[in-house]
Order: C-alpha cells, then sequence, then structure tokens
C-alpha cells in the first residue's frame, strides 16, 4: 500500500457522507428553526457556521453520538448591547421551548439547555442543531458570546473564520480540509483535550499562503510547526488579537502532555516522509500508523457506519514560533 493510498483509505472512513436527501432533511429543519426564532425575537442576523458550514466535520466516534450543525442568532447591539448575556441566552430558551410545543411537525425532541456556548435542539437521531446566542457588535466583523461555564462574554467573528479556511483550502489545492479532518481524527484519539477549532486555527495558520504538495508533506508540516504553537500561549484569534485561543491548555494544565505528544509525532512524521522519499512505501506506511493509531490498537477513525445512531430520515513551510507575526 502507497502512503496515497494509506491516507485516501484513511479519509474514507473518518468522512461524515450525508447523502442528498438527509442534506435536504438537515437545510429543512435548520431553516425552519432560524425561521420560527426570527418570529419570537428580533434578532439582527441568523446565519450557519461550525465545521458543518466549513465542511471539516468528521464522523462522530461513538454508537449513538451526534454531530451538531452549529446556527448563530444574532442580536442588535444598540438595542442588547446593555442585556446581560445570561438573560440573553434564556430569551432564546424560552423561544425555543414554545417552538417546540407550537410545531409538532418541526419533530423536536429535547431542548438541551446543559451546553456551554449554545442551546441544542434534538430530533431523535444522529445531528442536533447548537443555537448559539450572540450579540453583533459590528455586522460580519465582531459578535459577542456568552460562555455559561465560565460567566464571561467571548468577542469574536465565526464569518472570518470561514472566510480565511476556504481562502488557504483554495491556496493549498483543496488539501487544507482533508489534512484538517485527519488532524481532528488524530486529536480526538491522542489529545482530546486540545479543541477541533484550535486545531483548525492553527492549520490556517500555519499554511496560509502556502501550497501543500501532499498529505504526508502536509501532515509533517503541521507537527514540526505545531511544536512552536504549543509552547507557550500565543495564537490569537484573527477576529480579536485580545484573546488568545489557546490559554485554555494552560489553565487545564495539558500544555506539557501536548507537547510531549507532538515532539513524538514530529520524529516519527518526518522519518515516514525520508521514507517515502526513498520509495520505501512500506516502511513510510507502518510509520504513519504510529500515528494514526489509538491506544487501544485500534486506527483512528475506524471502520464506522454513518448513522451510528437512528437515521435522520424516517424510513422504512518553516516552523514558524508563536512570537512571529501573525499571517493574517
Amino acid at each position: 500500500m502507497t502512503t496515497k493510498e494509506y491516507f485516501e483509505k484513511f479519509i474514507g472512513k473518518i468522512n461524515l457522507k450525508i447523502e442528498d436527501e438527509e442534506r435536504a432533511f438537515i437545510e429543512e429543519k435548520q431553516n425552519a428553526i432560524r425561521e420560527k426564532l426570527r418570529e419570537k425575537l428580533s434578532l439582527q442576523d441568523d446565519f450557519l457556521t461550525g465545521s458543518y458550514k466549513r465542511h471539516t466535520i468528521i464522523k462522530p466516534k461513538n454508537k449513538g453520538e451526534k454531530f451538531d450543525v452549529d446556527v448563530f442568532v444574532a442580536f442588535a447591539n444598540e438595542d442588547y448591547g446593555g442585556t446581560d448575556l445570561a438573560d440573553l441566552r434564556q430569551m432564546v430558551i424560552g423561544a425555543l421551548h414554545a417552538i417546540k410545543e407550537e410545531n409538532s411537525d418541526l419533530a423536536i425532541t429535547v431542548i438541551n439547555e446543559e451546553q456551554n456556548r449554545s442551546v441544542g435542539v434534538e430530533f431523535g437521531n444522529n445531528f442536533q442543531i447548537d443555537i448559539v446566542p450572540a450579540i453583533q457588535i459590528e455586522k460580519d466583523k465582531l459578535y459577542k458570546i456568552f460562555d455559561r461555564r465560565t460567566l464571561e462574554a467571548v468577542k469574536s467573528n465565526p464569518k472570518l473564520h470561514g472566510e480565511l479556511l476556504s481562502k488557504a483550502n483554495e491556496n493549498a489545492g483543496g488539501l487544507l480540509v482533508p489534512l484538517i479532518k485527519i488532524l481532528k481524527a488524530w486529536k480526538r484519539e491522542k489529545c482530546d483535550y486540545v479543541k477541533s477549532f484550535h486545531i483548525e486555527l492553527m492549520v490556517v495558520k500555519i499554511f496560509t499562503g502556502s501550497t501543500i504538495d501532499s498529505i504526508p508533506k502536509g501532515l509533517a508540516t503541521f507537527f514540526e510547526s505545531a511544536e512552536g504553537y504549543f509552547e507557550k500561549a500565543c495564537l490569537k484569534d484573527p477576529a480579536n488579537n485580545e484573546m488568545l485561543i489557546d490559554e485554555y491548555l494552560d489553565k487545564d494544565g495539558t500544555r506539557d502532555e501536548v507537547r510531549t505528544l507532538i515532539e513524538t509525532e514530529k520524529t516519527v512524521a518526518k522519518v515516514a516522509v525520508e521514507a517515502e522519499k526513498a520509495g520505501d512505501e512500506s516502511k513510510a506506511v507502518k510509520e504513519w500508523e504510529k500515528i494514526f493509531e489509538s491506544d487501544d490498537g485500534k486506527k483512528v477513525g475506524g471502520d464506522r457506519p454513518l448513522s451510528t445512531g437512528p437515521t435522520f430520515i424516517n424510513r422504512t513551510p518553516s516552523r514558524p514560533h508563536c512570537n512571529a507575526r501573525p499571517n493574517y
């Protein structure tokens, strides 16, 4: 097996394949929820965001695990800027409960109020819609989001994140998105305490303005570059330079752990790339398997069917350092 074949097979295992009929079902639900919320709340804007929108979503790992479709609902700063974000969240929760009771045709089964920055709308299958309440500070540029866990407001812009990823993926010949998917599957098995958004933002930063010759070379570049980025909290949100999106590693006490892991993966990836360059594809694949294999011996991603729960439809460059000038 060549390294190209290995990663093609790997991506096939982790890809969340959504059929046209199933995607139409998701679109119908998210559009209906957004329409009903606009009727009940004075919203300035509402839009899709998250990995579903950015096409970086991967297959759920466990049976019964849901994947989410994120929807931002933004209130005008002029009208709600002085409103406590916790109260704003309760307004959205109340509206969603009313929508559930008044619209049986939507088949909403649960309104999940326990999530940190969103409210989950479930339908009794393996996807849910996560509603994220926000204040629109500046349209398309900056939004304020409430974090239920920290009780603090977070300023960011998911629209900008999507634009930067899309542009970087285009410059990379379309290889950035599959690279992100592979790394998300890797981090889920090896360092699940690292946030998926952290991985996405780091990949975009590393490869902005760069090309990717191949998935193996891209992975090797990531691991080499990531070592510098994980030395200390320094990865700024491109939409808010005051926010370091990686400082949670210090609060959680996991920075040393991920640094040690990255150092190991970097060494293995280098050997794999050198083996492929020397024409030893078999050795290269064996080296990559050292990275993309979980502790229990199962391959990262695994062979899992799409519908791990009930189905959707009811059917019978050189290593940069954190102190370097941002590429955004």
